[in-house]
């Protein structure tokens, strides 16, 4: 037993020992060598020389071999070669054959394959073969090209890290960054930490993109990007927690917290998940999408200073005749007069005009007979240049010119007033020039191009809210715009003249059929006895009233054309267009939409809106089948509905009156983004309800029908009605109308459609609430029914359940307000007229499920 134990131990030893072994750098050859002494040390000076330490070979022009240290000073054409693919070259190289750390100096270049770093001060470790450069280096592989500042190189992995004012460029992007890691055999850079990334290509949008963590193939120009990644080109810019993007195929990919803004068109759109198609460039935003539409208002500006300056854009032109300032001055002043500076100018206009108070209240209390004595009080030098006929003219110039000078007083008082140099002139009779030696110019050359610019840090704003489940936007010109309307309207139209032929199946057994002689169709032609006379159509002859209208009114369409031509966008314009998919909601302060699909295209700012849609406005719905709604100058312009258009109106909180009005077609018009006017032509009839105005209450009701119906809206209440074209009026009490005559055909009132805030648009708001409402029923069932004392322990019975007696069930249960005309038909039964019990008509109107009426 003592034999093994000595065995092992023995082996053991001999494993330490041969582990421990150190590794040894070889001269293998050289031109010459000589041994030398220096500061005490056995230095072996060798001439082309090649020395060897396990797997790497080092050669240099001349070095220093140090056999004790286990070292080599190498200079000159330093070359260190591992394996076949890398190849280190210096001009001086120090390397320490215990720690295996070569320190490179001057000139360094590191081959691995298509790899190239240079650098001029590199370590570089034999063992683990990685190099550490940190006074600036550059790696080039292949088309990319990296600099950093700091470097590690990892010649297994081929990986490098970079640190510190790091930059990658490539054919097609600029990637600047504070870190980084780029593989030089897959050539993919990672990004960890602050990065931009900027378009090389497109110098006119300048594409970039800022991240905080991702990864880019320069192989297949693939991107993914993890952490506040925020895109911008041009005017558009997208922001998204996790982006992705393949140039090759030019397809993109947003998910969370996505928001695509166009500056240009005051659109932003959100959802959680989008899709970019580069090719039509068309984006598809699902899973909570939004588009949210900024318009504008009333200019608030009070008479401020940015609208006096914006005032000074709009002077009248001068009439003819009239003399200006200037040319006041420069008959008065000889010589060179446009060196004249501002205080002087100002002088001779103080000096040469009477207050503008003084002149205006004169010129207003005295004729224009009288003008020229009060004229007279002017500089007896301006009263000689100007003859008496031009002294109106001057007398308004000079009015308009103390304005102006006033205004730009103010202007230069406000701004700091530079230094001013004198420049004595050479010319005798001339004024020296005044030349400000600071930036701001004169006030004769103020530039007013800028102080009239559009202020808008007073302008209300509002915004347009708009979802669906899915929507699609895209960029196309207004010539595929057009192609895309014509394929929409023929996609409805069903093609006549292509007959189906109807796919008999062969059959494997014979059929037979009975022989009929044909019947000879000659004698079922028309012409057989001769052609037949012709019918003569007397068309009625029009009158001249009627021939003045019709010319009118084709006036009016060939005006109407030709203005919507001359405004139509080239064929090259750029259209950005929107498309919401199912379940589309629209939400804006004072009014709101609902319908199946949205169609918008900023080339005519129209939202259409399609599939039983329906608006909300001012106390009123408006439905129909097709809606278009116009934008103009960012603000609401006006709406088009058609056919069967309807619209309801409450006026308070009346909901059981409601004034209505429907048509073939209606067009309404907005003021101040609030509903004005409507206009309904073809089968116009009209339901309103009279009050009295000191008790609100009904005092009447007219029913209308009439060719063509307007109608003024205002504070929520239709103020005006006029009925065009034979109309025909019915006007009386309630009592007098039945419960169908006070409901128009098509009658429909669904207020719980109607959106309540931006929120409750969003698709997932709404399954929100029905998972709280199905959770808050279900902990409410898990409680129980309540019991009964007096019953003994019994459930109690629902109190809900009992029916009044006379009541109709149909209307008792129908609690939506989207009660139609048929279930107030039931009213009429008898057994309801027969009950004991009936409700009066008041106590009726605090049910809600009357709503309808």
């Amino acid at each position: 037993m003592n034999k093994y134990v000595l065995s092992f131990c023995l082996l053991l030893a001999t494993g330490v020992a041969m582990g421990q072994k150190k590794s040894i750098v070889n001269l293998i050859k050289s031109q010459s060598s000589t041994g030398i002494k220096l500061n005490g040390k056995d230095i072996i000076k060798v001439y082309q020389g090649t020395f060897k330490q396990d797997f790497s070979t080092l050669s240099s022009d001349s070095a220093y071999f140090y056999p004790k240290d286990n070292a080599v000073d190498a200079f000159g054409n330093v070359h260190i070669n591992q394996g076949d693919t890398l190849n280190i070259y210096s001009d001086k190289l120090n390397y320490n054959g215990n720690t295996k750390v070569a320190i490179l100096t001057d000139n360094v270049r590191l081959v691995d394959k298509d790899a190239t770093l240079t650098t001029n001060h590199l370590n570089y470790n034999t063992a683990t073969r990685i190099g550490t450069y940190t006074d600036g280096g550059k790696l080039v592989n292949k088309d990319n090209t990296l600099l950093s500042k700091n470097g590690y190189y990892f010649a297994v992995s081929r990986d490098s890290y970079f640190r510190y004012d790091v930059s990658l460029k490539t054919p097609d992007a600029l990637v600047k960054t504070d870190t980084m890691r780029y593989n030089t055999g897959t050539r993919i850079s990672y990004f960890y930490g602050p990065t931009n990334i900027y378009s090389t290509k497109n110098e006119k949008d300048r594409d970039t993109l800022y991240t905080e963590n991702g990864n880019y193939n320069t192989v297949n120009e693939q991107a993914s990007f993890g952490k506040n990644n925020f895109y911008h080109s041009g005017t558009k810019s997208l922001k998204g927690d996790s982006l992705f993007y393949d140039k090759l195929k030019g397809y993109g990919r947003a998910v969370k917290h996505v928001i695509f803004n166009d500056r240009e068109q005051k659109t932003t759109i959100r959802g959680n998940l989008g899709t970019y198609f580069k090719a039509d460039e068309r984006t598809i935003i699902t899973d909570d999408p939004y588009v949210i539409m900024v318009t504008e208002q009333k200019d608030t500006t009070n008479a401020d200073s940015a609208a006096r300056a914006d005032s000074l854009k709009k002077l009248q032109p001068q009439k003819k005749g009239a003399i200006t300032m200037d040319q006041l001055i420069k008959k008065t002043i000889p010589g060179k007069t446009s060196s004249i500076n501002s205080e002087q100018k100002n002088k001779l206009i103080d000096s040469a005009l009477i207050k503008k108070d003084e002149l205006i209240k004169r010129i207003q209390a005295e004729n224009l007979s009288r003008t020229d004595s009060a004229f007279k009080k002017l500089s007896p030098q301006i009263n000689a240049l100007i003859p008496k006929k031009d002294i109106p003219a001057a007398v308004n110039t000079a009015t308009a010119l103390i304005k102006r000078v006033s205004t730009v007083k103010k202007l230069i008082a406000k701004s700091n007033t530079p230094k001013t140099k004198i420049v004595p002139s050479k010319k005798p009779g001339v004024v020296p020039v005044v030349k400000n030696a600071g930036k701001p110019a004169a006030a004769d050359k103020l530039p007013l191009k800028k102080l009239t610019g559009k202020d808008t840090s007073k302008m209300k704003t509002d915004s347009i809210y708009m979802s669906a489940d899915t929507i699609e936007t895209q960029i196309m010109t207004y010539k595929d715009l057009k192609v895309y309307f014509e394929k929409q309207r023929l996609a409805h139209l069903i093609d006549t003249t292509i007959k189906k032929k109807a796919k008999v199946k062969e059959s494997k057994f014979l059929t037979g059929a009975r022989a009929v002689l044909k019947i000879d169709s000659n004698f079922l032609q028309r012409e057989i006895f001769g052609k037949a006379k012709p019918v003569v159509i007397k068309k009625k002859q029009l009158t001249k009233k009627q021939l003045e209208q019709d010319s009118i009114a084709k006036k009016q369409q060939a005006d109407s054309i030709a203005t919507a031509k001359l405004h139509e966008p080239s064929d090259t314009a750029r259209i950005r267009i929107i498309i919401a998919h199912h379940s589309f909601k629209m939400f804006k302060s004072d009014l709101q939409a609902k319908a199946d699909s949205m169609f918008y295209s900023n080339s005519d700012s129209t939202i259409r809106c399609y599939v039983k849609p329906m608006m909300w406005t001012q106390g009123s719905q408006l439905s129909g089948d097709t809606i278009h709604l116009q934008m103009k100058h960012k603000k609401l312009d006006n709406l088009t509905m058609w056919p069967h258009a309807f619209i309801v109106n409450i006026e308070k909180t009346d909901s059981l009156h409601f004034n209505q009005v429907a048509g073939k077609r209606m067009r309404g018009f907005f003021k101040d983004d609030k509903l004005h006017r409507m206009l309904i032509e073809g089968n116009a009839e009209s339901i309103y309800f009279a009050r009295d105005s000191g008790k609100m209450t009904i005092s009447g009701m007219q029913r209308s029908l009439s060719s063509k119906i307007r109608a003024d809206f205002k504070d929520n209440k239709v103020t005006n009605m006029g009925f065009y074209t034979k109309p025909e009026n019915k006007y009386g009490p309630l009592n007098k109308f039945t419960e169908d005559d006070k409901i128009l055909k098509g009658f429909i009132w669904k207020p719980k459609d109607r959106p309540v805030s931006k929120e409750s648009i969003i698709p997932s708001f709404g399954k929100k609430k029905k998972k709280a409402e199905a959770k808050a029923a279900a902990a409410k069932a898990v409680k129980g029914k309540p019991t009964d004392k007096k019953t003994g322990g019994k459930t109690a019975k629902d109190s809900t359940l009992k029916t009044v007696p006379g009541k109709l069930p149909a209307i008792k249960t129908a609690k939506d307000s989207t009660v139609k005309p048929p279930a107030i038909k039931a009213a009429k039964d008898s057994v309801v007229k027969k009950g004991p019990a009936s409700l009066p008509v008041s106590g009726a109107g605090k049910d809600t499920t009357l709503k309808s009426r």
